[in-house]
């Protein structure tokens, strides 16, 4: 049977790569995001800012109402909360303007859409996958509200764990820095600092989107029934890294 994907972020780098990867293996996906992507178009597209979302009930339902016609009765089997908001300020106090868009986005939206769609998500213990941060644990200056609502959101995933049981699996994956096109470009004037991000990593490279996306797919295998309120570093080990002078 097609199993019925929704994936929040869906047009940014690593949310195409999670739509790309379900796609590819038959799955119907739902993207839902600002705006739609050209290259990778998801079977069926919700355009929404999570923001709104959180601000307007009005919205929240009409997207529920969205969803759940696109999936009809079989249910939701995945939903990838993948949409993220950052903000990066090292002068405080940073505008509350800014904090609170990141907590709307990056925590409260996720706790509404897994809570407004439990009952279809519960049809056959459908699969949440949270994607979190590094940063929820280590962070560096100027990153506060990112780290901080990204804390929330690990919080969040073991919580829901315990509240749903057995009805719905809930993980959360934490990535160190990831590949995406945003991060690249932001180094094309200055390689050097780029290898220097590298060479953090004990394995001298980071992460890239199709990893991130690979990791969320395997999570969702029926097989892996255990795994329920797990938050999984992907960082490749960096989070393990002292970086005190020799």
């Amino acid at each position: 049977m097609t199993r019925k994907i929704l994936v929040t972020g869906s047009s940014g780098a690593i949310g195409k790569a999670i739509v790309k990867l379900f796609r590819s293996g038959g799955d119907f996906v739902i993207g839902l995001d600002k705006s739609l992507s050209e290259d990778v178009i998801p079977d069926h597209f919700i355009k929404a800012d999570l923001n709104d979302l959180v601000l307007s009930e009005d919205c929240l339902a009409n997207i529920i109402g969205n969803i759940t016609s696109a999936v009809g009765p079989q249910g939701l089997d995945v939903l990838v909360n993948n949409a993220a908001y950052q903000y990066v300020d090292r002068t405080h106090p940073i505008p509350v303007g800014e904090i609170t868009r990141s907590h709307n986005i990056n925590f409260i939206a996720p706790y509404l859409l897994i809570t407004s769609l439990a009952e279809i998500l519960a049809v056959d213990v459908g699969s949440v996958v949270n994607i979190g941060s590094v940063h929820s644990r280590l962070t560096k200056t100027g990153f506060f509200a990112y780290a901080a609502t990204k804390a929330a959101l690990a919080s969040l995933t073991r919580s829901l764990a315990i509240d749903y049981g057995d009805k719905i699996r809930i993980n959360c994956i934490e990535p160190a820095s990831v590949a995406t096109p945003m991060l690249l470009e932001g180094f094309a004037q200055n390689p050097g600092a780029r290898e220097t991000l590298e060479s953090y990593h004990p394995q001298g490279r980071i992460s890239t989107p199709q990893e991130v996306a690979g990791l969320v797919k395997m999570i969702c295998d029926p097989a892996l029934g255990s795994l329920h309120g797990a938050c999984i570093d992907l960082s490749g080990a960096v989070a393990s890294k002292l970086h005190d002078p020799a």
